[in-house]
């Protein structure tokens, strides 16, 4: 049995045409300037390209959505696993407290906040907005973090709305300490020369040696910072030594612009003292 192939009449020749209309057209878009071509451009992307572009777009924020979402999955297995070691310290910790007749200790209290970069009149990259009705009426400063490690600090608050600055704004200071316990000193924001943003530990002890990519963390000096956070890992000895202390560069735990959702901190006993009614009321 025989069969025979039906073709479309023309066909060959239509299709013949649509690709030299379709090359004479790309030869022309060659041929125009830099403004001519971006004019094209922009109204093949808002008209022809724009059902395409928006299919492209849904599926790439789709992968996007899947990809935060098994990120979120290992974050709280993660979280859960942390939560039980906590715990137990804890336990621990209060046993050993009572066992000394130590009172028990106060950890503080975290919220969780919304950042926002610059300040509304733009200008500094240092600095940035902070929303969340949990500041309303708390003390400043406030520490800012994330689950990395340390961000910055809030110096003002207005209601639901807080102003402060990252770590690397020049007045930031924050007491640390290694995690071993060995050395303490004052970590403030360094320029190298090459204007990459680091950390410099500065107040170390000029008899005290730091391994190179020792952990360093917040001492909890002063009560604006909880101890424990993390700040950076130790680089390399700062070439410049004044006189019989040692300074070092860190790498910094946390940089500015990766987090939108932060962590706030707060002393429980500023919470305490806003709650607490005034005499005579």
């Amino acid at each position: 049995m025989h069969y025979t192939t039906v073709g479309r009449p023309g066909g060959q020749r239509r299709d013949l045409v649509v690709t030299l209309v379709f090359a004479g057209f790309a030869f022309v878009l060659l041929g125009l300037g830099p403004e001519s071509a971006l004019v094209v451009t922009r109204t093949l992307r808002s008209t022809v390209l724009r059902p395409f572009l928006m299919t492209h777009d849904v599926f790439r924020t789709r992968a996007g959505l899947v990809s935060r979402v098994e990120q979120l999955g290992h974050e709280r297995d993660s979280l859960a696993v942390e939560a039980q070691v906590v715990s137990s310290l804890h336990l621990e910790n209060r046993r050993l407290r009572s066992m000394l007749i130590l009172p028990p200790r106060e950890f503080g209290t975290y919220f969780i906040a919304e950042l926002l970069p610059g300040r509304p009149h733009g200008g500094e990259s240092s600095r940035f907005l902070l929303n969340t009705r949990a500041i309303a009426g708390l003390a400043t400063p406030l520490a800012i973090a994330t689950p990395k490690g340390l961000l910055g600090v809030v110096r003002t608050t207005n209601g639901a709305t807080g102003v402060g600055d990252y770590w690397t704004h020049p007045d930031f200071r924050v007491a640390v300490v290694t995690d071993d316990g060995a050395a303490t000193g004052i970590v403030r924001p360094f320029v190298t020369m090459d204007g990459e943003q680091l950390m410099l530990l500065e107040g170390v002890p000029f008899q005290t040696d730091i391994p190179t990519d020792t952990p360093v963390i917040t001492s909890g000096l002063g009560g604006i910072y909880p101890r424990g956070l993390a700040v950076g890992r130790v680089l390399a000895e700062y070439e410049e030594q004044l006189g019989w202390t040692h300074s070092y560069l860190l790498e910094p735990s946390v940089r500015p612009g990766q987090e939108s959702v932060v962590l706030g901190w707060f002393p429980r006993v500023a919470r305490d003292s806003v709650l607490a009614p005034e005499p005579g009321s």
